[in-house]
């Protein structure tokens, strides 16, 4: 497999060359970054682990029942009837004569002023 191979353009000192800048572009990166990560996820770590209070909340305090016996109330008398005063409409006499055209008739206004409506009732 060599055979078909041309010689290469680089030489192992050119891939060195290569690998020194990388590597030199590697070690500068800033080193707050995963401090700053690592704090975070320790503070993180603290906080869920850590116990949480127990909050219990006391029964409620109830005062002693204490049983007086009651005297029973005297006996009542019981009231006089009450008379409901009634007003009575006054009867009117029939004369013969028929109702007054006032209380046989009645006009309905329209929304139009030419438009009159009577209801005559006999």
């Amino acid at each position: 497999m060599n055979d078909f191979r041309g010689p290469l353009p680089l030489e192992d000192r050119d891939f060195a060359e290569v690998r020194r800048n990388v590597m030199s572009r590697i070690g500068r990166r800033p080193v707050a970054i995963p401090i700053t990560l690592a704090a975070a996820a320790v503070l993180a770590l603290i906080i869920v682990l850590l116990p949480q209070p127990r909050i219990t909340v006391p029964p409620p305090h109830r005062a002693p029942v204490v049983a007086v016996p009651v005297p029973a109330p005297p006996p009542v008398a019981a009231p006089p009837p009450v008379k409901v005063a009634r007003k009575e409409k006054p009867v009117r006499k029939s004369t013969g004569a028929p109702p007054p055209d006032s209380e046989i008739t009645m006009n309905i206004e329209t929304a139009d002023p030419n438009v009159r409506i009577i209801w005559i009732v006999r």
